[in-house]
């Protein structure tokens, strides 16, 4: 479970996924680029995906495999 703070309502926002747009459901403030933190320990997690690279190593990894057979 992941947290980001708002900036602009100063809550606390919660998701379980880490990719995808990210809207604060308090104030409708785009967190997306905002700092991920653990929900229990608040220890920020650094995570970066680009969601281009994940969808290549998703289709490198299972559509290549599949046309070698």
């Amino acid at each position: 479970m992941y947290r980001k703070n708002c900036d602009k309502c100063y809550r606390p926002s919660f998701s379980s996924n880490e990719l995808g747009k990210w809207i604060c459901p308090i104030c409708q403030n785009d967190l997306t680029e905002y700092p991920f933190f653990d929900a229990i320990t608040f220890e920020q997690i650094h995570i970066n995906y680009s969601f281009k690279k994940v969808m290549k190593s998703y289709t490198t990894q299972y559509y290549d495999r599949s046309q070698n057979k």
